[in-house]
């Protein structure tokens, strides 16, 4: 399988052996923050902060970037949505605030082992059902990413193109086919795994090798945090005074 995990770089960051249940806390209490904030200089302190906590992490900028082109899009469509029904300046404050919450949500996900992410999420209580849920959608994305490609490579050495349009009845038919064997070879390779987590002794709960444990660190992580929150807070309500 050579789709690439979102914490594929986690375990090589400096913020790795941070507590998992103080950057869930922090990441949310800023995203919390953001959802109010409609001014544009407060958003923009708050990406430059992102980006600051990024460059110290050591995740590779191409693979931050990459990860949030995928939400880009739809990013871009909500900031459309905004400008049409209001004006450009509230559009581009839904584009930076959407962009800053996406970038504070990877930040926790590309430093923080996925396993670690839903241990902390059980510990605050989080019903197992969704963090189940969680678990197998992640992982049944790469399992259809690499079906597809399989089928892929089966097709072209079938001599199959990707020419042609798909209003011919034959590509059609072909595309059709395979996007219904991928979803057959991939329910089955699902079941393929569960099995072979059950096999090394899953049980429903969600464990992790290490136990994290608070420490200073933790606390002057979640001070900044807590801070940047406080501080696009007070200047969303004018208490601080900007500058752009």
């Amino acid at each position: 399988m050579r789709a690439a995990d979102v914490d594929r770089y986690s375990s090589n960051s400096t913020l790795y052996g941070f507590d998992p249940r103080v950057k869930l806390v922090g990441s949310i209490a800023l995203v919390v923050a953001l959802s109010f904030v409609r001014d544009i200089a407060a958003l923009v302190l708050a990406i430059i902060f992102l980006l600051a906590v990024l460059a110290v992490s050591r995740v590779p900028l191409r693979h931050f970037a990459g990860t949030f082109a995928l939400a880009l899009p739809l990013i871009a469509l909500a900031a459309v949505a905004m400008l049409l029904t209001s004006t450009p300046g509230a559009a581009l404050a839904m584009f930076l605030r959407i962009s800053a919450s996406v970038m504070a949500l990877l930040l926790l996900v590309t430093t923080t082992p996925f396993f670690d992410v839903l241990w902390a999420l059980r510990w605050f209580r989080v019903p197992y059902i969704i963090c189940a849920l969680l678990l197998f959608t992640y992982r049944y994305i790469f399992v259809m990413l690499d079906e597809m490609e399989r089928m892929s490579m089966a097709r072209k050495a079938r001599g199959f193109s990707n020419r042609g349009s798909l209003l011919s009845r034959e590509v059609f038919k072909t595309i059709s086919y395979t996007a219904g064997m991928v979803l057959v070879r991939s329910y089955k390779r699902g079941q393929d795994i569960y099995d072979g987590l059950v096999s090394r002794g899953y049980r429903g709960e969600i464990r992790t090798i290490r136990k994290p444990k608070v420490r200073a660190r933790d606390a002057a992580y979640m001070a900044c945090f807590a801070g940047m929150a406080a501080i696009i807070t007070l200047m969303q309500w004018g208490v601080l005074s900007s500058t752009l």
